[in-house]
């Protein structure tokens, strides 16, 4: 009974459905959905065909498609993952590169090592503790360590030393040149080249200047009696002061004795006495008091001193004698390669010279007379002619 009831209940609830009315209205439903959905989807393709019209179909890009897109038109430019790359082995170095590595490596090692000893040396090490003084005979080393102006703990290498040479120099007459260097790890050495009197300068009868080669003024004195060098005459002196040097009212003058005292000096000449430059274009010098070697002109003086002496150690002292006097003639021997000797007191000539007529006998007007020229008048009897000694063609142009 209660089967068929339900079945009837069923029955009943079928039927009700399929009433034609609630059948319209579901179909109305479905239509109205439909028709709707249909008109929005007119509308979007309405859009897409306004975008694709105006060139703006790149409104929507799909991410997956893009990076598909890029994959396929540059393959050649992927990118290996992290994971998956792989290390190419590297090329071996050759052994020029090798050595040039080597080489820029050790450079700059040395070079900082270098910079490192370089500020240590100015900075910490090398201080001056020792002085040394050579050379020196008359002043004290103290005086000349005080004078040089170079302290202890002082740096050997950023010491002035130019300007302690000149201190030196400036401060001490006797002292020609001065040399001032260091000698590792603390002494400063200072060298002394002492001024040695090579001539005397009478400037008046009482008053002579001691003078060395360089013409520095070494002292003043009064008396010459104790100096074995020459007496030099020439124009007035204008200079005085100790420590400097020689001034001559003719500024020639100091180029001539210059000239003269180094050649002197250089060839270890000695017995000259005099010199005399009271004209300069009659030059001369005196050998141990006796003979007088006229040079004439100042040119060629090298040459003309050489010679004089050759002359007088090679012939007129030949025999060790040392007793010839007279006067010796060389002013033109570089041109004509001859000297002239002529044998006299230089005493007697010198009162010639001052008075020339009172000691002359009477000119004799025979031919003959062996004691004068004829013509002339000239004093014969005494002079001799000597060539001058043979020296090579280097020697002739020294």
């Amino acid at each position: 009974m209660s089967r068929n009831s339900n079945r009837g209940g069923y029955d009943d609830g079928y039927q009700s459905f399929r009433k034609p009315d609630i059948m319209d209205k579901i179909g109305d439903s479905f239509s109205s959905a439909f028709s709707r959905r249909s008109r929005e989807n007119d509308k979007a393709d309405e859009a897409l065909s306004e975008f694709s019209k105006g060139g703006r179909d790149d409104f929507f890009v799909d991410e997956s498609v893009r990076k598909g897109v890029r994959k396929q038109s540059n393959p050649q430019k992927k990118k290996p993952s992290k994971k998956r790359k792989e290390h190419k082995p590297k090329k071996p170095v050759s052994p020029l590169m090798r050595r040039i590595r080597n080489i820029i490596t050790a450079c700059v090692i040395v070079g900082v090592m270098l910079i490192v000893c370089v500020v240590l040396s100015l900075t910490v090490l090398f201080k001056t503790q020792n002085y040394e003084v050579t050379g020196n005979t008359k002043y004290s080393q103290d005086e000349i360590i005080s004078t040089c102006g170079i302290k202890t703990n002082e740096n050997i290498f950023l010491a002035n030393k130019k300007s302690a040479e000149k201190k030196i120099v400036n401060s001490y007459p006797y002292i020609e040149e001065a040399r001032v260097s260091f000698f590792i790890p603390d002494t400063i050495t200072i060298d002394i080249t002492e001024a040695v009197p090579a001539y005397i300068v009478k400037v008046t009868e009482s008053q002579f200047i001691l003078a060395s080669s360089k013409g520095r003024i070494l002292e003043i004195v009064e008396s010459t009696e104790k100096y074995d060098i020459p007496l030099f005459l020439g124009p007035e002196v204008t200079n005085l002061t100790v420590g400097g040097y020689v001034e001559f009212s003719d500024e020639k003058i100091l180029d001539i004795i210059d000239d003269i005292v180094t050649v002197f000096v250089d060839n270890g000449y000695s017995g000259i006495t005099e010199i005399d430059a009271t004209n300069p274009a009659q030059l001369s010098f005196t050998y141990d008091g006796r003979i007088k070697v006229k040079l004439g002109l100042p040119e060629n003086i090298s040459y003309k001193v050489r010679t004089a002496m050759t002359i007088i150690t090679e012939k007129l002292d030949l025999n060790g004698s040392e007793t010839t006097e007279g006067e010796l003639d060389v002013s033109n021997c570089y041109e004509t390669k001859k000297s002239y000797f002529r044998e006299q007191s230089l005493i007697d000539a010198q009162t010639e010279t001052v008075n020339p007529d009172e000691n002359k006998p009477e000119e004799h007007p025979d031919e003959d007379y062996d004691g004068y020229d004829d013509i002339t008048g000239e004093w014969i009897e005494a002079e001799e002619e000597t060539e001058a000694p043979t020296l090579s063609q280097e020697d002739w142009y020294l």
